[in-house]
């Protein structure tokens, strides 16, 4: 049988027994890809060549820093300020948490630990305010989809590299600013439909008097400036950079190298990097070409976009957006474009928007998140029955589903991709 076809049915077996079996998609490719290359022959160099050295360096640098800053609690007081800005206005607490979830993770950690982060603040501070935390947290982390494309975090990193394999220019800023207008209309129906507004009576205790920064949080704000400035403005490796102010806090005493080295995400940086590995295979083997005539065979110019958010966010449903969406169909875009005369950044911005907006099923480590961080509130279970969020969070992913269907269907994304 062809090796690209055989291949690709691997990736889609790898995708099947990681979520059946609760194992690492990448590790599997890794091992899926020496198979292939002792049943096939495929020297050792070419299958090595798909681990992406310059990836590695960039998730696990900007990762380490994080790690450090969030360890020695800098992250966690600077959101208690924000959200103290509200007073007494607690409805507007939700898009506080919008403002803070995509702050925290532009700046530099992405979403993978900004996810988690962020429902931890939103919910207890939210409950206690007699606002829905369940609205919050949703918000919240709409905001920190909204930043996931910054290009100082290590998704933009993942989908720069994967632009640029295929001659499309790495830049990530109009994905984001598509990703903050599919987040922000997703955000006004979650208002709406939790009657925002609504502020429950509470008896609320004399208000927490927050303390100042501390001189080693001060130090790790300093440092998170020189990363963003450096960057941005003088194209510093994101990764590279993250190590050294990383190292130079460590220095100064302003973290815990064990405990940051140990919160690094090494299972998601694992996937990333062992699912590219395989994809290289399919590639080298001709499976892209095969996936894009597949995709050609069901869509039309008209409707390429909406069949591939909707592809991506079914993905998502049940797969890593940046470990598993992002590289199996960030591939196709160009060879897609060219056969249906559609915009390959529009494509690669959907898949993008799809890989990330619909990841709030309570089967995503989104979703499962706030279920148990509602569920520990006090009365939880009389206020807010846990099959009735299971089938929330659910809706909330169809939801934003649809409304990125409508906007590729209507070539909204198309006027931000010039």
């Amino acid at each position: 049988m062809n090796l690209g076809l055989i291949s690709l049915i691997l990736l889609l077996a790898a995708i099947a027994i990681g979520f059946w079996r609760n194992c690492n998609v990448g590790i599997l490719c890794v091992a899926f890809s020496m198979i292939l290359g002792i049943a096939y022959g495929i020297d050792t160099k070419e299958i090595l060549s798909g681990f992406s050295s310059s990836l590695f360096i960039q998730m696990v640098g900007i990762t380490y820093l994080f790690a450090i800053i969030n360890e020695n609690g800098t992250l966690e007081l600077m959101a208690k300020k924000m959200v103290g800005l509200v007073g007494t206005k607690k409805h507007l607490i939700p898009f506080v948490m919008y403002a803070l979830g995509f702050l925290i993770c532009a700046v530099g950690p992405g979403a993978i630990p900004s996810l988690a982060i962020v429902p931890v603040i939103a919910i207890p501070v939210a409950a206690s305010a007699g606002v829905n935390p369940i609205m919050t947290a949703i918000i919240g982390d709409l905001g920190v989809m909204s930043g996931r494309m910054s290009p100082l975090t290590p998704e933009s990193a993942v989908v720069r590299e994967l632009m640029e394999a295929q001659g499309l220019e790495g830049n990530t800023i109009p994905i984001m600013i598509a990703m903050i207008m599919t987040a922000l209309v997703v955000m006004v129906l979650v208002y709406i439909y939790y009657k925002g507004w609504k502020v429950d009576a509470v008896t609320v205790a004399a208000e927490e008097k927050l303390p100042g920064f501390t001189g080693k949080q001060r130090l790790s704000i300093l440092g998170l400036v020189v990363l963003a400035v450096g960057a941005l403005f003088f194209s510093w490796n994101v990764g590279l950079t993250g190590f050294t102010v990383g190292s130079v806090l460590l220095v100064l005493g302003c973290g815990n190298e064990k405990k940051a080295i140990a919160a690094i995400p090494w299972n998601v940086i694992l996937m990333v990097l062992g699912v590219g590995i395989l994809m290289n295979v399919i590639s080298l083997s001709g499976g892209i070409d095969i996936m894009v005539s597949a995709l050609e065979a069901i869509m039309g110019k008209r409707t390429a976009c909406m069949i591939m958010a909707i592809a991506a966010g079914l993905m998502s449903f049940f797969s890593s957006g940046l470990g598993v969406v992002f590289p199996t169909l960030i591939p196709t875009a160009t060879g897609l474009a060219s056969g249906l005369g559609v915009s390959a950044l529009e494509l690669v911005a959907v898949i993008v928007i799809g890989g990330t907006v619909s990841g709030f099923t309570p089967i995503s480590t989104t979703g499962a998140l706030i279920m148990a961080g509602v569920s520990q509130q006090e009365n939880a279970e009389d206020r807010f029955p846990q099959n009735r969020m299971f089938v929330e969070l659910f809706a909330v992913s169809f939801i934003a589903l649809a409304v990125l269907a409508v906007f590729a269907l209507i070539s909204v994304y198309g006027l931000f991709m010039k």
